[in-house]
């Protein structure tokens, strides 16, 4: 996929730390909508942060050394900051995020194989396709343009109760 771009390894393990000691700590609401079809809504557990509180976790730096090595992500106004928290028993539905590119960055410090909690991207020209899956690497950043169809696939039920993603949202 050209406007899909991968990073292992490119935080500190302090600043992954920091930062998912945060995440434990954050307010969590639900309904999160993945999709604007009323029949697949589900209530989802999310929590919107606010630039400070992004910039308190010390991990904007690092994403933005990756927004910089690539060539496609244009987008510079930080519009939305989401921390997701995904349960094995979640529904997440095929969905976008028309006109804007998106900074996804798995949380967990620790993720074994048999866990899941993929990130799977469909073919935007036949949604029956999976073109990409990223597996849930602990600290790995995925850039990637929003209007490419993805989903979440939930845990297992013998991974952690909790499954956490940070999403920022460029327009």
């Amino acid at each position: 996929m050209s406007h899909l771009n991968v990073f292992d390894d490119k935080v500190p393990f302090i600043v992954r730390d920091n930062l998912w000691n945060y995440c434990i700590n954050s307010t969590y609401r639900l309904g999160w909508e993945d999709t604007d079809v009323p029949e697949k809504y589900d209530l989802n557990i999310h929590s919107h942060w606010s630039t400070k509180e992004l910039e308190s976790t010390e991990i904007l730096p690092h994403i933005k050394k990756c927004i910089d090595e690539t060539d496609w992500f244009t987008n510079t106004k930080l519009s939305k900051i989401v921390c997701n928290l995904v349960r094995p028993d979640d529904v997440h539905y095929l969905h976008i995020h028309q006109k804007q590119q998106v900074c996804l960055y798995y949380v967990n410090l620790d993720w074994r194989d048999g866990w899941h909690g993929e990130t799977l991207f469909y073919n935007p020209d036949n949604l029956k396709e999976i073109v990409y899956t990223s597996l849930f690497i602990p600290g790995r950043i995925i850039l990637f343009d929003g209007s490419i169809p993805h989903a979440i696939r939930p845990q297992s039920v013998k991974a952690p109760k909790f499954r956490f993603t940070l999403s920022l949202f460029f327009d």
